[in-house]
Formats: structure tokens, C-alpha cells, sequence
């Protein structure tokens, strides 16, 4: 039986405020198998994945943990210039 994926906005930004239960310092924190606590209006998510990256991105894809060969969505996640990360949806059409 598939887990049920918490609810995301569709094209709003997470701010990032834990990798593997510690605040992230830089891009380079995010690399393979990883858990993040993303914040959005007070509201806690909590997503488990891995990371690929690009020379141009950092892509989190979420596993679904019922299943954990199953993607459940894709996200972006950048360095704003405040030293903030951030985690974004991909919508890819």
C-alpha cells in the first residue's frame, strides 16, 4: 500500500531549515540520500529523497517511503542571497 503525500502549493517556495536534522550551511550540504524539514506558513513537511545535481541545479527528488523506488515529485532547491535555501516544486509540462 502507497504512503498518501502530504499536500504542497503548487509554484510556492519552502524555506529549508533542516538537512538530516542539522540547519544547512551550503549547497554542497545536499548531496545523496537525504531527509529535509521544509517551512511553509508555520506548516511543517517533512520529505525524504535523494539529490542530483546539475551544473546549473540542485534537484531533490521525494521518495514515496511506502515505496521507495517511487518518486513523488521533484524539487528545486536554491541559495538565496540572505544564505536562506530554498525548495520549490518543479513543474515539468
Amino acid at each position: 500500500m502507497a504512503s498518501t503525500a502530504e499536500p504542497v502549493r503548487s509554484g510556492q517556495a519552502y524555506i529549508i531549515v533542516q538537512v538530516d536534522g542539522r540547519s544547512p550551511e551550503s549547497l554542497a550540504d545536499f548531496t545523496g540520500d537525504m531527509h529535509l524539514t521544509l517551512v511553509r506558513a508555520g506548516q511543517n513537511l517533512q520529505v525524504t529523497g535523494a539529490v542530483a545535481r546539475t551544473s546549473e541545479s540542485v534537484r531533490f527528488y521525494q521518495k514515496d517511503l511506502a515505496l521507495p523506488d517511487r518518486d513523488i515529485r521533484v524539487w528545486t532547491i536554491t541559495e538565496q542571497d540572505d544564505s536562506t535555501f530554498l525548495a520549490s516544486p518543479l513543474a515539468a509540462f
